[in-house]
């Protein structure tokens, strides 16, 4: 979010976080370095800039290769299909983020899901932490085998009233073979503090995508308890009984996966 309100002012609905708070694309980098973390997705914060995706687009160019930007788009709208191209071929877009009041399986929202198809730009969706929204996500992905797509923030199983029943929902999306999933500070935060069934619950979403198609995401400044150091504290006392191996691909060869153009700084 920039500091620069008046160069990129904020969304007349903007709320919450990004009201209180402003970190700028070099603020992150300097953060990413203390943390030993070489490369990022730069992803448009929900009703900060509303669909307005320059800043983290030129953010983005600022430091290519080691950032990649994540826009967001309302894939209901008539246009979708040619913002996204727009997005993509006017300015670097390098992935979308759907925000919508139309369900995910909408077929309003087809259109984009096939643009981005020709155009092989990965989709974030959000979950919203119920069973229904990932069946319905599941719906619109098995129309569009061959778009990758995840849920963000673990499509919200942490908030979820019956995380069985969301577990359940996402074992049944994971058998999809393009859906991945984005685990970040909202689920690795409460982690600690979930019963022995429910961990058990957690380790069998991620053992259902396996590592290799969960990627984690810092969600910072969103979550900056401890700073971005302590975003990625987070993920290793939470993903702790993974292997090392899978450790690695969950955070970061996964989406280096997806944005096999990010490449780590040159070293001095």
């Amino acid at each position: 979010v920039s500091s620069d309100k008046v160069k990129h002012p904020l969304d007349p609905g903007a709320r919450g976080w990004s009201t209180e708070v402003s970190n700028d694309v070099e603020d992150l980098i300097t953060e990413m370095d203390k943390a030993g973390v070489e490369c990022a997705t730069l992803v448009q914060p929900a009703g900060t800039y509303g669909l307005d995706n320059i800043y983290q687009c030129d953010s983005a160019k600022q430091y290519v290769p080691r950032t990649v930007a994540v826009g967001i788009l309302d894939p209901a709208a008539p246009d979708a299909s040619d913002k996204l191209s727009y997005w993509v071929n006017e300015h670097g877009m390098k992935g979308v983020r759907l925000q919508s009041q139309a369900e995910p399986d909408d077929p309003r929202c087809d259109t984009l899901w096939d643009r981005a198809e020709s155009l092989g730009v990965p989709i974030s969706i959000g979950g919203g932490g119920q069973p229904e929204k990932v069946d319905r996500m599941r719906n619109v992905a098995a129309r569009h085998p061959n778009v990758i797509f995840a849920p963000d923030h673990f499509a919200g199983w942490s908030g979820a009233e019956d995380k069985a029943a969301m577990t359940t929902a996402l074992e049944s999306l994971a058998k999809l073979s393009n859906a991945h999933l984005r685990i970040s500070s909202t689920s690795l935060g409460p982690y600690v503090g979930l019963t022995s069934a429910e961990k058990e619950l957690f380790r069998r979403v991620i053992e259902a995508f396996t590592p290799q198609r969960v990627m984690w995401g810092s969600n910072f400044p969103s979550s900056r308890e401890g700073g971005y150091i302590g975003q990625l504290q987070l993920s290793q006392t939470a993903l702790s009984w993974l292997s090392e191996d899978d450790r690695s691909w969950i955070m970061g060869e996964t989406a280096h996966k997806l944005w096999p153009m990010l490449q780590a700084p040159a070293r001095a």
